[in-house]
């Protein structure tokens, strides 16, 4: 009886672990210069006290514009998140103590709690923003880019139900927002 209350357990956290590293689908809504597209939002387990998120899109172009840039509508970002965000209390402790470097190999971000806020139907979410560092220079003094996320507890996976990213490039603004389908 022993041996089978172990297997249990075991196929309890494979399970667990398996539903952890759900990967969220978004729609990104219709934009500038493309109609629609697909965001991806997935995590690698925690390790030495980091998950690895990664944000992957590809996006339908539009008009003349859209197919002159559309190598530039496809894309991934890739953050080492302090584990402690993989739940609700990671938002609460960053809002408390203040913005931390995200790292990963070369690149390096920002992450700052913004506000609590009720969009989408979720009631007391966490808006978050990511900030390059890494592309800060006298020309783009905040960035190149720049993305707001938007986290509920009652969301699988990493809990991003919403996401907005921010170009600010040579050939001028570009946003894009992305919804859990």
């Amino acid at each position: 009886m022993r041996l089978s209350a172990v297997f249990i357990t075991i196929f309890s956290l494979i399970t667990f672990a398996q539903a952890e590293n759900i990967t969220l689908e978004h729609n990104v809504l219709k934009g500038k210069w493309h109609k629609s597209g697909d965001l991806l939002i997935s995590h690698k387990d925690v390790t030495s006290g980091s998950f690895e998120i990664k944000i992957k899109y590809d996006l339908k172009p539009k008009g003349v514009m859209g197919r002159i840039i559309s190598a530039f509508l496809k894309g991934e970002y890739i953050f080492n998140f302090p584990e402690d965000m993989l739940y609700e209390e990671g938002y609460e402790n960053l809002e408390a103590n203040g913005p931390v470097e995200l790292i990963h190999e070369d690149k390096v971000a920002i992450l700052k709690y913004l506000e609590l806020v009720n969009i989408d139907g979720h009631i007391g979410a966490h808006k978050v923003e990511v900030r390059s560092k890494s592309t800060m220079s006298s020309k783009y003094p905040g960035g190149k880019w720049h993305i707001h996320l938007y986290y509920h507890p009652s969301i699988p996976s990493v809990g991003i139900f919403r996401s907005e990213i921010f170009y600010h490039g040579k050939a001028g603004e570009y946003n894009v927002v992305s919804i859990q389908k």
